[in-house]
């Protein structure tokens, strides 16, 4: 498809590389447990779950990982730092390797998360989700007294959500922040950021979330991406129309991620982990087409275990 003047930024994240040209190294999926509503948990703020679901879960996505190449990343939600301080404990015993997202709605239960993965040694592989404009200075303190060097940042822009919007809340700040996002993440000791570009459904700047993909990677040079299966799920016409039509559902969940994951994506967050055998498939496919341009455009493949060398 093309490649990108800009020198791509390659940071390793449990031992898993994200960044480069498109088709370099294969698209990392990022999948989602323990979010609201889901099903395993019984209590969201104790993080009382079906631990054998939770297993089962997460096995499915390694296999799938084995058997596609598509590397993979957890996202672990808690909405309360006992419920995340459950889920983090059963990850790191489940995997002694893979790399998580800490998450949640509430940013005092994301520093809980962040002093708590420092105090039990896996620092090296916690992201923090996210560094973005409405952080507070509790949290800054939080992040930047851990051993977390890794974080999403957010691109959210509240006032602006075009390409532009985008970039400066990067960049420049707003909406309350003096400094840009990737300032203040280089403040908190941030050395791997991934952009996350803010995924906004159609009407409300879908299209300048694809663009803002190719404007981040060819201007920033870093690893980026998004939760770009929103665009499908906050569509409020499919909200009507799969209420009658479940089969369209899914389809257009997946279609918004292997459209940006063509224009450039380095991760997709692709949301629940239910959907892992429906992703896996489809991310390979295009990662193939990629790598196959990739060659084409004189750029090597780096990853033995890319899709290309397994499933061709």
């Amino acid at each position: 498809m093309f490649r990108f003047d800009k020198e791509q930024e390659v940071f390793e994240f449990g031992g898993v590389k994200m960044g480069g040209q498109p088709g370099q190294y294969p698209t990392v999926l990022i999948s989602t447990m323990f979010y609201g509503k889901h099903k395993i948990v019984t209590d969201e703020d104790k993080g009382i779950f079906n631990k054998d679901q939770a297993d089962d879960l997460w096995h499915i996505q390694q296999e799938m990982g084995d058997i596609t190449g598509v590397p993979y990343i957890n996202q672990i939600v808690g909405e309360t730092s006992e419920a995340i301080i459950n889920f983090i404990d059963w990850f790191v015993e489940i995997d002694d390797k893979t790399a998580f997202l800490i998450d949640s709605s509430a940013g005092d239960v994301r520093a809980a998360a962040a002093k708590y993965c420092t105090e039990i040694g896996v620092a090296d592989r916690a992201i923090h989700n996210s560094i973005n404009a409405s952080i507070n200075e509790e949290e800054i303190a939080a992040v930047t007294e851990s051993d977390l060097d890794a974080a999403i940042v957010l691109a959210f822009n509240a006032t602006d959500p075009s390409v532009k919007g985008k970039m400066d809340i990067l960049e420049i700040g707003g909406t309350g922040q003096a400094k840009g996002m990737l300032e203040v993440a280089k403040d908190c000791g941030i050395t791997r950021p991934i952009v996350d570009v803010a995924a906004m459904p159609p009407g409300a700047g879908a299209g300048a979330t694809v663009r803002s993909i190719m404007a981040v990677k060819g201007h920033l040079g870093l690893p980026t991406g998004g939760g770009f299966h929103n665009m499908a799920s906050a569509w409020d016409w499919l909200k009507k129309f799969k209420k009658e039509h479940k089969e369209a559902y899914m389809p257009t969940d997946i279609g918004t991620n292997l459209v940006c994951q063509v224009v450039g994506a380095d991760c997709l967050l692709y949301g629940p982990i239910e959907n892992v055998r429906s992703v896996f498939p489809a991310v390979a496919l295009v990662d193939i087409m990629l790598a196959e341009t990739a060659k084409d455009l004189g750029i090597e493949i780096m990853d033995p275990n890319h899709p290309i060398n397994k499933l061709v």
